[in-house]
C-alpha cells in the first residue's frame, strides 16, 4: 500500500504533467471510477482520489450530500470490490442493477458507477450536477445519491468485447465517409464546453499510455458526436428529415454510430483501468 503522506500528492504530479492539452474530458461517474480503481489497488490514497476525481473544468464545483471520501473508504472495506462504469441510454441499461429510483437516475444523467462485493452488486453510485449563480459567477453544485441494490441483483455484464476494435473501425470509416463531420478528437476540448455532468481529469498514476490514449479519444468523440446529433436535432426526433436530404441522413446515421461505439469503447476502456 502506498503512503499517500510520503511523496508529493499523485493528483499534483499527474496535473502538473498533463497540461489541458492531455486532461480526459470524462462523464464524472467515470471520472470517479477510475480514480476508486487506483485507490483501491493501492496506486494513491483516498484524498488523492477524491481530488482527481473532482477533476477541472468549471468555475468552481461543490460536492454536497454524500462524501466521496468516506464513501472511497467504506468501499475498500468491501470483500473484493470492484466498481464498473455505467453509460445508459434508453433502450440500453445493461450494467444497471436498480432499484427502480436508480434506473430512472442513472439515465437522467446518463451515467452511473455500480459497486460490487465479492461478486455481488452492492450499490449504484450517480451524480446530479446543477449550475447555480449569476453570469460570471456561476458555481456548479455536484450531488451524488447512493442507491443500493435489491437483494439478488445480478450482476452487471462484463464490459463489452470488441468494443476498442468496432470504435477503431468506425473512426476510420468516418475518416473515409464523404459526410461532412466537424468532429477532431485529437484536439483537446476546452473545459467551458463541457457538459455540467462532466470534468476532465488528469489519469491516476501507472496509468498505460497506450490505454489512456485511447480513453482519451473516445471520450472526446463521445462527446462531439453527442453534440453534433444534440445541435442537429435538439429534440432527439428522428423525423427531422425531408426528402432530398439524404446527405444528412447519412451524415446522422455515421454520428450514432460514433457515439453508439465510442460509448461502449469509453465503458470498456474506464472498466478495465478501474480493475483491481
Amino acid at each position: 500500500m502506498n503512503d499517500p503522506l510520503s511523496a508529493t500528492s499523485a493528483v499534483a504530479r499527474g496535473t502538473e504533467r498533463a497540461g489541458e492539452r492531455d486532461l480526459v474530458p470524462l462523464p464524472r461517474a467515470l471520472a470517479l471510477c477510475l480514480w476508486t480503481g487506483a485507490y483501491l489497488r493501492g496506486d494513491c490514497g483516498p484524498d488523492d482520489a477524491v481530488q482527481g476525481a473532482h477533476g477541472t473544468g468549471h468555475r468552481h464545483v461543490e460536492h454536497l450530500d454524500l462524501d466521496l471520501f468516506d464513501w472511497m473508504t467504506a468501499v475498500r472495506r468491501l470483500p473484493l470490490v470492484a466498481v464498473r462504469p455505467v453509460l445508459p441510454a434508453p433502450g440500453r441499461i445493461a450494467g444497471l442493477v436498480g432499484p427502480p429510483a436508480a434506473i430512472a437516475a442513472a439515465l437522467a444523467a446518463e451515467q452511473a458507477l455500480v459497486v460490487t462485493a465479492g461478486g455481488i452488486a452492492d450499490s449504484t453510485l450517480i451524480p446530479a450536477a446543477e449550475m447555480i449563480g449569476s453570469p460570471g459567477e456561476e458555481g456548479l453544485v455536484v450531488r451524488w445519491a447512493s442507491h443500493p441494490a435489491p437483494p439478488g441483483a445480478p450482476m452487471p455484464p462484463p464490459p463489452t468485447d470488441g468494443a476498442r476494435s468496432r470504435f477503431l473501425r468506425t473512426l476510420q470509416q468516418a475518416a473515409r465517409s464523404t459526410a461532412r463531420l466537424d468532429l477532431v478528437p485529437d484536439e483537446p476540448i476546452p473545459l467551458a464546453h463541457l457538459p455540467e455532468g462532466w470534468t476532465a481529469i488528469a489519469l491516476p498514476p501507472r496509468t498505460d499510455p497506450q490505454a489512456g490514449h485511447l480513453l482519451l479519444l473516445a471520450a472526446r468523440t463521445l462527446l462531439l458526436s453527442g453534440a453534433e446529433l444534440e445541435a442537429a436535432d435538439p429534440v432527439g426526433s428522428a423525423r427531422t428529415r425531408t426528402p432530398g436530404l439524404a446527405a444528412q441522413t447519412s451524415r446522422t446515421a455515421l454520428l450514432r454510430e460514433l457515439r453508439d461505439a465510442a460509448r461502449e469503447a469509453l465503458v470498456d476502456a474506464v472498466g478495465t483501468m478501474s480493475a483491481p
